[in-house]
């Protein structure tokens, strides 16, 4: 059965399989639900972005498996504002194998265990348990609590990887890891072009790791003046499919060429796994490599693990200049989002307004895109720009 009580008959289940149903499916003694729509249920999982889901069940494997080793005798779903306040507590704490979770991360976990209760039929007549004034005052507890400890509540966001020249008139290039740099970590092989075309592409665009990995030869559409435009069919804040486009720099466009004509990519997925096969070592020692290009795409994985790994390459050629013995750190706080960072922060920094680098950026509005050039903000407020004038003598 998927859940108590849903009217299917035993060992039926409902027509979409999932990894959200087999979070829930076999935990029917901590599932008591009546009246479930399957119908209802498949359009709530078809309506959400891979990511969403993603999430969903990471916050439900977590929710449930708690219930069934520390409150085996309450029910999880519906779940109960005492239960839930217990859980917040508990993942406040943290556990052996997981750190004390952050404040966001909690709330995300409460939105999560409501939107299954929504997608089960619950809440539609009667409050939400999430909506209960003790879970609403755990969190701000918590949050409290940990002020008065010192720890800062800021959401911790990806490092920036900005373009590394200045932005305006006067104003000077950025240190650290840079696009610029990067491009000069990687060689003229077939794995060197391909990430070339990679990093420039997802700066140009500001693209989101999903995206990124998406894009395909079709999408792309080279311009007379040798720039190009990438359609974005799908992305997170387009969820109805409308698509978006992107602009696309003639230098990105020439690594670009530069990487499909080497690939012998014709159509579909622009960057793809390269395959490295070796034959056993003859009697001489000697030993055959083949190179060759995948059918598939890079995954969001894979993209991480091909910038931090050029980083490092970078430190290694003298390229990226980063303080010594920080190299790694500085690799791991990057991500496949620092490029959209660092192009949001280079724009603000050559004087741009937010809604002109939301709507270029595809950011959900302009506060999207403040909150990423709040740092960069400091040394250009109003504040840095007249007592940085009358103190210079200071």
């Amino acid at each position: 059965m998927f859940v108590e009580g849903t009217g299917l008959a035993s060992g039926a289940q409902l027509p979409v399989r999932s990894a959200l149903e087999w979070v829930l499916e076999g935990q029917s003694q901590l599932i008591q639900v009546s009246g479930v729509s399957s119908v209802g249920f498949k359009a709530a999982i078809d309506a959400m972005a891979p990511a969403t889901k993603a999430a969903i069940v990471s916050d439900m494997r977590c929710y449930i498996g708690y219930c069934a080793a520390c409150r085996p005798q309450k029910v999880a779903i519906p779940a109960d504002p005492e239960t839930l306040v217990k859980y917040l507590h508990w993942r406040a704490r943290g556990t052996e194998k997981h750190g004390p979770a952050k404040g966001a991360t909690l709330a995300r976990r409460i939105a999560s265990i409501a939107r299954v209760h929504r997608m089960l039929g619950l809440g539609e007549r009667e409050p939400l348990p999430t909506q209960a004034g003790m879970v609403r005052d755990t969190l701000k507890a918590i949050a409290r609590e940990r002020q008065g400890r010192g720890q800062s509540g800021r959401q911790k966001q990806a490092a920036a990887l900005r373009l590394g020249a200045a932005m305006s008139e006067g104003g000077a290039a950025p240190g650290g890891v840079t696009l610029t740099g990067l491009l000069a970590a990687c060689g003229t092989d077939l794995a060197g072009l391909r990430d070339a075309a990679l990093f420039s592409m997802a700066y140009d665009a500001g693209l989101r790791v999903s995206e990124l990995v998406g894009s395909s030869v079709e999408d792309l559409t080279l311009e007379s003046d040798g720039t190009g435009r990438l359609f974005i069919p799908f992305s997170k804040t387009d969820q109805g499919g409308e698509g978006r486009f992107a602009w696309v720099s003639k230098e990105t466009m020439g690594r670009v060429s530069a990487w499909l004509l080497a690939s012998e990519i014709e159509m579909g997925s622009i960057f793809r796994r390269i395959h490295v096969l070796r034959s056993k070592p003859d009697e001489g020692g000697q030993q055959l490599q083949r190179i060759f290009v995948g059918q598939n795409a890079l995954t969001r994985k894979g993209v991480i693990g091909i910038l931090r790994s050029r980083v490092l390459a970078g430190v290694d050629l003298g390229v990226i200049e980063v303080e010594a013995g920080t190299e790694g750190d500085v690799a791991r706080a990057l991500s496949s989002h620092s490029f959209r960072v660092g192009l949001t922060q280079d724009l603000f920094a050559a004087g741009e307004d937010g809604a002109g680098i939301a709507l270029a950026l595809r950011w959900s509005s302009p506060n999207t895109a403040l909150r990423y050039a709040r740092e960069l903000a400091v040394g250009s407020n109003a504040a840095a720009r007249v007592l940085g004038r009358l103190r210079q003598g200071s």
